[in-house]
Order: C-alpha cells, then sequence, then structure tokens
C-alpha cells in the first residue's frame, strides 16, 4: 500500500505502572510485584505527507523530518529496504545520534524521547514513509511509573501496526481488534529496545506491565503475569526530587558495612512479596466477599509492613513518613513506591472506593499539606487499540 494512499488513523493506549513490592530488594535478586496504572498514555498515528512528525506536548516536543532525508540517511546506512522489522545495530544508533546532533551518553528526556522514536521508526517500518504522531499522557514524567515504558509501548504498537497496513492493500486496522500473544511479546520486545535507549540496562519489568497491564512477578529475571481485578488507589507525588542511583548506592553502602542486619530485611522484603503474590491470587480467584476482605487486610497488613522494611533501608523520607501518617489517620495504608527518598507513594484504600469518605478525606488533607493527588486504580488493561 502506497503510504499517500493509507487514511487509515491509529489510535492505541498504554498504562503506566507501580511498584507494590520489591523496590530496591529486586536489584538483589528478590521478588518484585508490579501493577499496571490506569493512568495512560494515548497515541494517534495519522499516515501519510512527505514529512515525518513527531508532536509530544508533555514534553514541549514539535519535530518533523522530510521523508527524503531519512531515506538518504537510510541508504547511508546501508539497510535493505525489506518487509520486515530489523533492529538497528549499535553502530547504526550511533550513526542515528549524530544525525539528530545528540552525544552517545545525552540523559535529556527530550533528546532520549526523540532517538527513541527514531530508532524504533528505522527499525520497524519497511522504509521511511510520512506520518505524523502525536502523543499525550496522563503519566507524571521522571516520576518511576513507567511514562517512559508506555511512551515506548505506544510507538511500537502503533508501529507494527502500521507496518501491517503497509503490506496488504486490504488491511484496515479495527479499534477492538485484539492482539495475540506473539504480536504481544513482539509489542514488549521493541518497546524494552527503546527502554534500553532510555535507561541503558531495564529489567523489563515496565515494558512488560504496560504491555500486558494487569500485575506482573518478576524474579532473577523471570516475568510471570498475575491475574488480579483492578484495585484503587491514591497516587501520591511528595513534590521532594530524588536521586534514583544515589538512593541504590545508599542501600548498597549498608548492606556492605551492615551485612548481618540488611540481608535479613532484603531476605524479609522477598518472603513479604511471596506472600504479596499468594494474596493477589486470592483476590484475583476468589468468589465469596468474605475471602476477598480477608484478603484484602492481608494485603493492607503487607503495605504497612513493607513501608516499615524500607525504612530499615534508609530509603523513606520525611515527606514519605507524613504521607503515611495522614494516611494511617483515615484508616488507610500506604507506602512509598519506586526509588524512595521523596519521588512518589501510594495509599491503598482496600475494600472502600476512591470515592468513599476516608479516601476523599484523606486525599483532601494530603493536598492541603501540598501534595499532589491522582485517583486511580492498579491492574488497569495493558495495549489498547481505539
Amino acid at each position: 500500500m502506497k503510504p499517500e494512499n493509507c487514511d487509515g488513523v491509529i489510535r492505541v493506549s498504554a498504562p503506566g505502572k507501580v511498584i507494590l513490592h520489591g523496590e530496591h530488594s529486586v536489584v538483589y535478586g528478590k521478588r518484585a510485584v508490579a501493577l499496571s496504572l490506569d493512568l495512560r498514555t494515548h497515541l494517534t498515528l495519522t499516515p501519510g505527507g512527505d514529512t515525518v512528525a513527531l508532536d509530544l506536548p508533555d514534553l514541549e516536543i514539535k519535530e518533523s523530518w522530510s521523508v527524503d532525508t531519512l531515506r538518504e540517511f537510510v541508504a547511508q546506512l546501508g539497510r535493505k529496504q525489506e518487509l520486515q522489522s530489523i533492529p538497528l545495530s549499535e553502530a547504526d544508533t550511533l550513526e542515528l545520534c549524530k544525525f539528530l546532533n545528540l552525544p552517545p551518553d545525552t540523559n535529556s528526556p527530550k533528546k532520549l524521547a526523540l532517538l527513541s522514536f527514531l530508532h524504533l521508526y528505522m527499525s520497524i517500518l519497511p522504509h521511511p514513509v510520512g506520518l505524523n504522531i502525536s502523543l499525550t499522557s496522563q503519566l507524571p514524567t521522571g516520576a518511576g511509573v513507567g511514562s517512559s515504558a508506555a511512551y515506548g509501548v505506544c510507538i511500537s504498537a502503533a508501529l507494527l501496526r502500521f507496518a501491517k497496513m503497509l503490506e496488504s492493500d486490504v488491511f484496515i486496522p479495527k479499534p477492538d481488534d485484539n492482539l495475540d500473544d506473539t504480536q504481544l511479546k513482539d509489542v514488549s520486545s521493541w518497546a524494552f529496545r527503546s527502554e534500553q535507549i532510555v535507561h541503558g540496562t531495564p529489567s523489563g519489568i515496565d515494558n512488560s506491565v504496560c504491555t500486558y497491564g494487569g500485575a506482573v512477578n518478576f524474579k532473577g529475571g523471570a516475568i510471570s503475569p498475575l491475574v488480579i481485578p483492578p484495585l484503587q488507589i491514591l497516587l501520591v507525588n511528595t513534590k521532594v526530587s530524588r536521586s534514583t542511583k544515589a538512593l541504590v548506592a545508599g542501600v548498597r553502602e549498608r548492606r556492605e558495612r551492615l551485612p548481618n542486619v540488611m540481608n535479613p530485611v532484603l531476605d524479609a522484603l522477598d518472603a513479604l512479596a511471596d506472600r504479596a503474590v499468594e494474596v493477589l491470587h486470592q483476590i484475583g480467584s476468589a468468589t465469596d466477599s468474605t475471602d476477598i476482605d480477608s484478603a484484602l487486610r492481608i494485603q493492607q497488613e503487607l503495605v504497612d509492613m513493607n513501608q516499615a522494611l524500607l525504612c530499615a533501608l534508609g530509603v523513606s523520607h520525611p515527606s514519605l513518613d507524613r504521607l503515611v501518617g495522614i494516611a494511617q489517620s483515615h484508616g488507610l495504608h500506604a507506602k512509598l513506591t519506586g526509588a524512595g527518598g521523596g519521588g512518589f507513594g501510594l495509599v491503598v484504600v482496600g475494600k472502600e472506593t476512591v470515592e468513599g469518605e476516608a479516601a476523599v478525606s484523606c486525599r483532601k488533607e494530603l493536598e492541603d499539606a501540598s501534595y499532589q493527588v491522582w485517583t486511580t486504580s492498579l491492574g488497569s488493561p495493558g495495549i489498547t487499540f481505539h
């Protein structure tokens, strides 16, 4: 199909993610449990034209390249014009950095977003063709809630579908077309490539959660899905900046200095995550309301214990401690999520909904204390075409 005749607009969205259990301990081979976050990134791909345009208003990015210029660049790389997805080599990626006038070690979110997009565009599509991509997100950036993974998942899914349109004159995408397991694996794999560009050595958790949705169980590099119903939470931004690298290094230093103390804490976090997996299975499979209530109470207790153990690791912060205290004063349960040291926390509302009295009053008190709060849910659907 010629690109100028492609009038099928592609719309797709992907969720964010939070770590429910396993922050920091996952670095030492312990279990982590991550869930999709129902704050979504939305992408619209419109085929046609003689330029490739990328509009990312959340990052204040609006860039375009002529198709002819991109074709010349691809020819310089010596890539074959074949209808198959082939990743750019490391050498090609370095050339792409030069094409964009980027240093290879750039850590600018804006520059990395451009590099990631063109890497996927040139890898997935058989040859450069005109299109416009517009992407907006409900996810805050740099917060550890999967914004870069959701970006990579949406770009990958849209380009893979567009490549299929280019292969056939009769393929017309439908919003309700479901991806099969092979297609989901392809999306996650390409999004992982994007995460490598942005983060260097990602675990694979983020792109997996943002692709498949629901919950995943991660240990020792192995990722397996968990089937759970949506769990309602308050997602809370302390507005305190932190360095993930410094926090990880701090835990490592404390472990080296106090191994007999720190190793049992890490083992306890592992055991806690093991129990959390069992409880999430119970919540997902229970049919009796009494069983569900019992499992939710255990999950709330595990949240409290997890926060206490993370404090023992030294990764909490007064802003997080205050968040936890406010939640507890309303009968709710809270913990940090991500690296800690500020950043984000979550409040689990349990049986009550986020519209319930306790959650509403908790949110008001948090906002009065200058926290930023979202009402959302965990375990939401993964990649979705609209």
